[in-house]
């Protein structure tokens, strides 16, 4: 099988697939909140309160995207990031921060973060991500 067949077969294998997507907060409330969109588009969402376990995820799975919650100032979410970017650097993220920070927003971009957003993140807001990054293989 040639590299353009077996690029186009995994390619379709993936839109048919569940896509799936991390989500890291450790406010139970905002992860609800920022799930939901991701639901109603048919993802598997995978929720993570604490670093540990979101850590453990990205070890474990292959994400198609991943929001991950800046915490605090002192940049919590960043050891999540890393992880990330280790095992799956090929997944884009967006970091979320209940106020921002430039010195967070420059760490998140130069681990290659695609968008640095404040919570709450507005659904229509939301949406737009997912459809930017799924578009035509969302669920119908």
């Amino acid at each position: 099988m040639g590299q353009r067949t077996e690029q186009r077969v995994q390619n379709e294998e993936t839109l048919s697939g569940t896509r799936k997507v991390l989500i890291f907060d450790e406010d139970v409330e905002d992860l609800a909140r920022q799930a939901e969109p991701f639901e109603a588009h048919g993802f598997e969402v995978y929720k993570c309160t604490s670093i540990e376990t979101a850590m453990r995820c990205v070890e474990r799975e292959e994400f198609d995207f991943a929001l991950v919650d800046q915490v605090s100032p002192a940049f919590e979410g960043l050891r999540v990031i890393r992880h990330l970017v280790r095992y799956n650097s090929h997944t884009p993220f967006v970091v979320v921060a209940r106020s921002k920070d430039a010195l967070c927003y420059q760490q998140a971009l130069a681990l290659g973060a695609v968008d640095y957003l404040e919570k709450p993140v507005p659904d229509a807001e939301a949406n737009w991500i997912i459809n930017s990054y799924f578009g035509s293989s969302l669920k119908k």
